[in-house]
C-alpha cells in the first residue's frame, strides 16, 4: 500500500526538517527537554514526496540520484575520502539514534539498496561535505515510550560502564523475564566491562570545532566529543574473555541468556541494527553504533537536560 509509505516517508521528512529540493525546514521532533532539534538537511536527505500526487497504488517523489552507500568503485571515482565515509557512518548512525529515541518511529531496512551517498558542491563550485540519503519507507516499526527510553538508558549505561543503569534500562525496555535473578544479570555485565570487553576508540572522523560536542562543568572534566568511542563487543552475553569457555561458564551463560526476551519492536531494532552495522563497517571498519553516536546525545537530551544529568552523575560518583 504505497498511500501507507507515502505517510511514513512524509513523517520521517517532517520530524527530520526536510525539504523539496534537499533544503531545509523546522523540524517538528523535540529533545527530551521540549525543545525542538534542529532539521538534519546539512548531513540527511530523503526524496521528497508529492502527497497530492500519491496513492495506494503509486508513490510520486523527486528524483533524487546518488551513489549507492558500497559502491566502492563510484566513491572512490567520487574522491569520497575514508574520513568522509567514516563520517557517512556517522551520520546513518545519528539518524537512528534519533529515531530509536524522539521520533520513535524508524526504517526497518537500511541495508545498501535503500542508502545512497549525495556528491555536492556550492555554488562556486567548491566541495562539500556528502550527503546520507536514505530511500524506501515501506517497512517501519513504532516503539513505545518506556523502549525508546530504555533504549537511551542502557546505551548511556554503557558509555558511563554503569552496571546499575544498564540493568534498570533492561527492566524498563521490558526485555528482562518477571523471574530473572537481577544479582546474576549485574555481576555478568560488570564481568563484562571488567574484562575489557569495552574498549574506547577514537573516531576516524575529526569534527571541526563548529561540529564538535563538548561540555565541561569546572573541573568535573565531564566532556563528550568525537572522541568517546564505545567497542562493538559490548554486552555480549555469549562472549568470554578467554578462548577456553569451560562448561560452567557455559552454563551460566545460557542461564543469563534464559532470563532475556524479546518483544516484537526489538526484532525490528536488532534488525536495523544488525543491516547499520554492516553498511557502517563497509564505511568504516571500526565502526560501531554506539561510538557513534555518543556526540549526539546531548542534541537527543537537550542541552539543559544533558548537562544537568552529567551534574548529577559526577555528584553521585
Amino acid at each position: 500500500n504505497y498511500k501507507d509509505e507515502t505517510e511514513n516517508a512524509l513523517k520521517f521528512a517532517k520530524a527530520f526538517g526536510l525539504g523539496p529540493n534537499g533544503t531545509s525546514i523546522p523540524s517538528n521532533a523535540t529533545s527530551l527537554d521540549g525543545k525542538y532539534i534542529d532539521g538534519a538537511g546539512d548531513w540527511l536527505r530523503t526524496p521528497h514526496v508529492f502527497q497530492n500526487l500519491s496513492t495506494e497504488y503509486a508513490m510520486v517523489m523527486e528524483y533524487l540520484p546518488s551513489i549507492k552507500i558500497n559502491d566502492e568503485v563510484a566513491l572512490r571515482k567520487a574522491q569520497v575520502t575514508d574520513e568522509e565515509k567514516a563520517y557517512l557512518a556517522q551520520c546513518l548512525a545519528r539518524a537512528y539514534l534519533r529515531q530509536f529515541c524522539v521520533t520513535k518511529f524508524f526504517s526497518a531496512d537500511p541495508h545498501p539498496g535503500n542508502l545512497g551517498v549525495e556528491i555536492r558542491q556550492t555554488k562556486d563550485g567548491k566541495r562539500m561535505l556528502p550527503r546520507l540519503v536514505l530511500y524506501d519507507f515501506g517497512q517501519t516499526c513504532f516503539l513505545q515510550d518506556d523502549q525508546a527510553e530504555g533504549i537511551l538508558n542502557v546505551m548511556e549505561g554503557i558509555i558511563d560502564y554503569n552496571v546499575d543503569v544498564c540493568v534498570d534500562a533492561f527492566i524498563k525496555m521490558g526485555v528482562l523475564v518477571e523471574d530473572a535473578d537481577l544479582d546474576k544479570v549485574r555481576r555478568k555485565v560488570r564481568d563484562n566491562f571488567e574484562t575489557g570487553k569495552i574498549k574506547v576508540k577514537g573516531s576516524k572522523y575529526k569534527k571541526s570545532e563548529k561540529e564538535s560536542i563538548t561540555v565541561a562543568v569546572e573541573d568535573t572534566q565531564l566532556a563528550i566529543s568525537n572522541e568517546t568511542s564505545i567497542d562493538d563487543k559490548r554486552l555480549n552475553f555469549n562472549e568470554t574473555s578467554s578462548t577456553q569457555v569451560s562448561s560452567d561458564d557455559m552454563g551460566e551463560n545460557a542461564e543469563i541468556m534464559s532470563y532475556f526476551t524479546l518483544p516484537a519492536e526489538y526484532a525490528f531494532v536488532a534488525r536495523a541494527l544488525t543491516q547499520m552495522d554492516g553498511v557502517g563497517k563497509g564505511l568504516d571498519p571500526g565502526f560501531d553504533f554506539i561510538s557513534a553516536t555518543a556526540p549526539y546525545l546531548v542534541e537527543i537530551k537537550g542541552t539543559e537536560r544533558y548537562l544537568s544529568d552529567e551534574v548529577e552523575k559526577w555528584f553521585k560518583e
